[in-house]
């Protein structure tokens, strides 16, 4: 299934991309020198499903903070900046993640946006008395609503790690998120 999760969001990553590729005419760079810019920063709180590699599926708590591109955006659509701190803690395994996560995002309504994208990030795995720090690479998507200042959102990634040794005979933590996010739309 995390296989299946994997190849859907990377395919849909790739077509978002390369549709984006084919207007580079107006493309901006660096737009918040712009005198219109407008960051349109939103702090959520984020509960979700993640399911890693080596232990059972659990529950995952986390915050996000999300604003416009400060040095890229496309033609159509806005590229949106995801940063996001969060906590998985089960069976013996306690993960921690610090991610950045660029959206590709664009409107299917006046208030509800649906956004794609690759993204990196660091994991803190500690199991069995070990702790290991490793680079990640993700692939996700998002929905979000917005309700004047209110935001609600739904969120997918799939997360590869380094394959480094986070417990004897248990090396990498790969993993599928599953969240809600509710927040304040600045």
């Amino acid at each position: 299934m995390k296989r299946n999760i994997l190849t859907a969001l990377l395919g849909l990553s790739l077509v978002t991309a390369s549709a984006a590729t084919l207007a580079a005419d107006d493309w901006k760079f660096l737009p918040v020198r712009d005198a219109n810019f407008k960051p349109d920063m939103t702090l959520s709180a984020a509960v979700g499903s993640l399911d890693p590699e080596h232990v059972s599926r659990g529950s995952y708590v986390g915050a996000e903070l999300a604003f416009n591109c400060l040095a890229l955006q496309p033609p159509t659509g806005v590229i949106r900046t995801k940063i996001s701190v969060g906590q998985f803690d089960h069976q013996d395994m306690k993960l921690t993640t610090f991610e950045v996560n660029p959206r590709w995002t664009v409107n299917l309504n006046k208030d509800l946006t649906v956004g794609f994208g690759p993204g990196i990030g660091l994991v803190k795995a500690e199991m069995a008395g070990r702790s290991t720090n490793m680079a990640a690479l993700q692939v996700g998507a998002d929905l979000d609503y917005r309700i004047g200042a209110l935001n609600l959102g739904l969120g997918a990634r799939w997360q590869a790690t380094q394959n480094k040794e986070i417990a004897p005979g248990r090396s990498g933590a790969d993993n599928v998120l599953i969240q809600a996010k509710v927040g304040v739309n600045f």
